[in-house]
Order: C-alpha cells, then sequence, then structure tokens
C-alpha cells in the first residue's frame, strides 16, 4: 500500500507535465487592457506641459480674494444660524 502511495506520489506531478499548458496564464484568456480615461489624459498632457507662462489671475484678485477668506475667519460664529455674523457692514 505504501509502495503504490508513493508511486503515485511520484508520478502525479510527471504526467501533469505531459499537459498541454495555456499559451496566456493558467486559464487561456488574453488580458485586454482598458484605455486611458480622457480626464487623465488631460491631466497627464497639463501636467507635462509645465508651469504657465501667465498666470491666470491677476495677483490684486488673488490678494483682494485672499483678504476676504481670512476676514471671514476673524468673524466670530453667531449661536443660532439666523443671526448675522457679520456687524453691521
Amino acid at each position: 500500500m505504501r509502495t503504490a502511495l508513493m508511486w503515485l506520489l511520484l508520478l502525479a506531478p510527471i504526467s501533469v507535465l505531459g499537459q498541454e499548458r495555456p499559451e496566456h496564464g493558467l486559464s487561456n484568456s488574453v488580458v485586454v487592457f482598458e484605455s486611458v480615461p480622457e480626464t487623465r489624459q488631460r491631466l497627464d498632457r497639463q501636467a507635462g506641459s509645465g508651469a504657465p507662462e501667465k498666470s491666470e489671475l491677476s495677483v490684486q484678485s488673488y490678494v483682494d480674494s485672499q483678504e476676504r477668506i481670512s476676514e471671514t475667519f476673524r468673524r466670530a460664529i453667531p449661536d443660532k444660524l439666523t443671526e448675522s455674523s457679520r456687524e453691521n457692514d
């Protein structure tokens, strides 16, 4: 019984080697890669193009917007949503 089991364990891997192997991996199926989304293509193009020659915002517009944003953080948060957080602007 033991010798039969030993022969079976030795011959099983050899019999597997004789079988035909799939051409593409284990399942014989070709993996189809999806195309790159248009959004990703545009972002890659934008990243590769480098810095713009001219800013889209003027310096003064940027400074003004930053000042307005910082002003909102200086005001107290109202206790109720119906109260105004502005002091009679």
